[in-house]
């Protein structure tokens, strides 16, 4: 079943208000630029606003603009190169274009993702959820949980080391 969701401009209002802000976060992780990362979300809900029409989307709501945005990124880079913050190092880019979303269930991935946390200690997980299923930036999850933004990033860091130690072998991501 294919959707429209953005034929009607209260879905398009609806949508844009709930992912806008996760949206800047998730590309703010790369280009470490709220200002940059803004425009490139901005870019993105032009390109969905002039071909709604046309759009039909296959996957969520969700994943659909987390690839699309990702796209426009990209392109954001490479015709920004020397704006680009220089840690942005080439694995990043490579790992961005290697990944491609349409073809993942985001629920068979958040249940793998979830089934592989079940042995971490709560804050951890917690710390982890909340900056990559809920988008928020270190900053953000620092002040909340009122712990410093070291902690934050090496908690991240070593659930997703985790995570790629035991999702290496899953069947669904590795056919």
């Amino acid at each position: 079943m294919h959707q429209k969701p953005f034929e009607e401009k209260t879905d398009f209002e609806i949508i844009f208000k709930e992912y806008f802000n996760p949206l800047v976060n998730f590309v703010n992780k790369y280009l470490e630029n709220y200002e940059n990362s803004r425009e490139v979300v901005q870019s993105t809900f032009v390109k969905i606003w002039q071909y709604k029409n046309q759009i039909e989307i296959k996957t969520s709501v969700k994943a659909y603009l987390y690839q699309m945005t990702k796209n426009t990124m990209i392109d954001f880079i490479r015709s920004n190169k020397s704006m680009v913050s220089a840690s942005l190092v080439e694995n990043e880019m490579l790992l961005l274009q290697d990944t491609t979303v349409e073809h993942l269930d985001p629920y068979i991935v958040r249940q793998a993702f979830e089934l592989a946390m079940i042995d971490l200690k709560d804050k951890p997980r917690e710390i982890f959820r909340l900056n990559k299923f809920e988008g928020l930036t270190y900053e953000e999850i620092a002040d909340y949980l009122n712990v410093s933004k070291r902690s934050v990033e090496d908690n991240v860091a070593k659930v997703s080391n985790h995570l790629k130690e035991k999702l290496k072998n899953h069947s669904y991501f590795f056919e």
